[in-house]
């Protein structure tokens, strides 16, 4: 952890917050729903424009979760995550290139550039929800530290989203996400 948390979840064991926060990503069912039939588009390479809307919100959440870097097994748990959010029609490998191949593209342009361009490609009923979405896979690690935070406000700023309510929504997840891990 490079950074003081700003938000500390309970100590438990991190398979169950895993189950957790997947269940409350799942609870909103025509997003899931969603995330399945784009995942299974993005199997099948239907279209290049189907793969891409599909590997936004992703992308999204990853760029969120990355900006402090990914320490430990955080990286593991977020690919499980997706792969469990999509009914395993990604396998780990296939997102594991999948962000490798986004990694390797800050080289050409900045995280700030990546998640405009992510948040350009989102389909319109994944707009609403891409942030809660975001701040979820970035609460994976037990903890929201200041970097994504400041990555989770920015993503609020490209889908026109003020910072107050922007606050309200990441503030109303983590009450959610503690209340089930009680």
């Amino acid at each position: 952890m490079a950074e003081p948390p700003i938000l500390q979840l309970p100590e438990v064991d991190p398979a169950h917050l895993a189950v957790v926060i997947r269940g409350i990503l799942s609870e909103d069912l025509a997003q899931a729903e969603r995330l399945r039939g784009a995942a299974q588009s993005f199997a099948r390479a239907d279209t290049q424009e189907t793969t891409g809307r599909f590997l936004a919100l992703l992308d999204v959440a990853y760029l969120v979760a990355s900006v402090d870097g990914l320490v430990g097994d955080e990286r593991e748990a977020i690919l499980r995550l997706f792969g469990q959010l999509t009914d395993s029609v990604l396998d780990r490998d296939q997102l594991e290139a999948h962000f490798q191949a986004l990694d390797e593209t800050r080289a050409t342009a900045t995280r700030a550039e990546q998640l405009a361009a992510a948040v350009g490609d989102l389909r319109e009923d994944d707009r609403p929800n891409a942030l809660p979405f975001a701040a979820a896979i970035a609460m994976t690690d037990g903890w929201l530290g200041e970097a994504e935070l400041g990555a989770l406000y920015e993503l609020g700023g490209y889908l026109a989203i003020p910072a107050d309510r922007a606050r309200e929504q990441i503030e109303a997840l983590i009450q959610r996400v503690e209340g089930r891990l009680r």
